[in-house]
């Protein structure tokens, strides 16, 4: 008998031991036994969520209605280069259980979410199939993501860089650009020596001034620096990196490639920035081959292509300006400026995935005003000679009726009758008619002479100018109108 009752006070003590750990293990959270009345204390969080107050299994159910929303608002992007790519919501579930279990009292505490590897590995497969990722790769991207996701914040960002240096290990020209020069001056020797090697880091922003000041090639010219500038602006455009600050001269420096200036000006503060918004580190090399100058971007290719063209070049004419000056000559023009024609420049650039296009923007619209001719001109107006029979015909045309009765100052031919003569040139009728049996004789005639004519004898050659109104009058050996 005594054995049999030891054995029924050994279970129930068994049995009180199994019950009270499962009681001290429930308790504290307000679950087990107490569960109708044991609560979680004031300022009790689990995550975002505020679960004070309510003992486990309200919490539980006000966790299943919060996790549910945040499922589906999810916001988590993977991010390699220039591509983002968002995390599907069936590949995270968070778990309520799991996080009342983790959850203590009157603090803060974070969200149980679990990643999924195969959806994982799915969605890095499709989106970077450029890369290859490792099992590990994997685990390491999925366990990060869980640690992000603790916190109920969104959205949520992981660059794949930051965790998988491997895949970043391998490094390629991915942009270049080049400028045809036969001499390389020293200025601009000095500023290419100074940006090769140059490292543009994560989430910088570069100033090419400011790399430059206190180095031996600030003593560049501005149109030295313009030329290294502009093809590191030109290179620029090929990648993702975001353009801050960039100018253009009045002029386009000749080599420099339409639609790709960066102007540095120190005297009007110009100057050349962007910024690197990527995780990766990109370097720079400048190099002359004695023909031509140039420059590249090292560093982990894009997943996108950049390629940057000039869509269209409008040029527009120069006008002339004429001034007058009095050591010009009468007559004469002289050419200050020939000018040059004024241009405008747009660039666009296309932005391709997998080749296929994704999108087209519109980078820039340069204009260059056009150079104006300048001519030289005298003050002196020049006046044109008009011959008399371009001026009135008929001021030229005498009619004359010659007898033989008349006399003339130079000898004449007699003729036993009348004759008549009418001539076209200018001056008195002094040519009388032959007669018929052909003597010549010096003197008078028998016949009367007599002449009309309409032009001058023996006067000033007459000048002819225009009016203001474009008619022909007459002016004098100066110039001067004759009333």
């Amino acid at each position: 008998m005594k054995p049999n009752i030891y054995k029924i006070f050994l279970f129930l003590g068994t049995l009180l031991l199994v019950g009270s750990a499962i009681f001290a293990q429930q308790a504290y959270a307000g679950d087990g036994f107490l569960s109708n009345f044991k609560k979680f204390s004031k300022h009790t969080y689990a995550g975002p969520f505020d679960i004070s107050k309510h003992n486990r299994k309200d919490a539980k159910e006000k966790l299943v209605n919060n996790f549910l929303e945040l499922e589906q608002n999810l916001s988590v992007q993977l991010i390699v280069q220039d591509l983002q790519v968002d995390v599907p919501a069936d590949v995270v579930s968070f778990d309520p259980d799991a996080t009342l279990n983790e959850a203590k009292s009157g603090v803060d505490n974070s969200l149980i979410a679990n990643v999924s590897r195969e959806g994982l590995r799915t969605v890095m497969k499709q989106n970077f199939n450029s890369l290859s990722f490792s099992e590990e790769d994997v685990e390491k991207i999925a366990a990060q993501l869980e640690v992000q996701l603790r916190s109920g914040i969104m959205p949520q960002q992981v660059y794949i860089a930051s965790f998988i240096p491997e895949v970043y290990e391998q490094k390629q020209v991915i942009a270049s650009a080049t400028y045809e020069v036969d001499e390389l001056a020293k200025g601009l020797r000095l500023v290419m020596e100074d940006l090769n090697g140059l490292e543009i880091q994560p989430n910088s922003t570069f100033s090419f001034r400011e790399y430059l000041s206190g180095k031996e090639s600030a003593s560049a010219t501005d149109l030295q620096m313009t030329i290294m500038a502009s093809l590191l602006y030109k290179a620029a455009l090929q990648t993702n990196w975001v353009i801050d600050e960039r100018n253009i001269s009045s002029e386009l420096p000749v080599g420099v490639e339409p639609g790709f200036e960066a102007a540095i000006n120190r005297k009007l503060d110009l100057d050349f920035l962007f910024t690197n918004p990527n995780q990766t580190v990109f370097t720079i090399r400048t190099d002359w081959n004695g023909s031509q100058l140039e420059l590249s971007v090292e560093g982990l290719p894009f997943v996108h292509r950049y390629d940057t063209e000039v869509e269209k070049i409008t040029k527009y004419d120069p006008k002339t300006v004429i001034r007058y000056s009095a050591f010009v000559n009468a007559g004469a023009v002289e050419v200050v400026d020939t000018g040059k024609k004024g241009m405008e420049v747009a660039v666009k650039r296309n932005i391709l995935l997998n080749g296929s296009l994704e999108e087209i923007e519109d980078v820039s619209i340069d204009f260059y005003a056009p150079k104006p001719i300048i001519e030289r001109h005298s003050l002196e107006k020049v006046v044109e000679k008009v011959p008399t029979s371009d001026v009135d015909s008929n001021s030229s045309h005498t009619d004359g009726n010659f007898s033989g009765n008349g006399s003339t100052d130079k000898p004449s031919n007699s003729s036993n009758g009348n004759g008549s003569s009418t001539s076209n040139g200018g001056g008195s009728g002094t040519t009388g008619s032959s007669s018929s049996n052909g003597t010549n004789s010096g003197g008078s005639g028998n016949g009367n002479s007599s002449s009309n004519s309409n032009g001058s004898n023996g006067k000033d050659d007459v000048k002819y100018d225009y009016d203001k109104g474009g008619n022909l009058i007459e002016v004098d050996k100066n110039g001067n109108p004759i009333d």
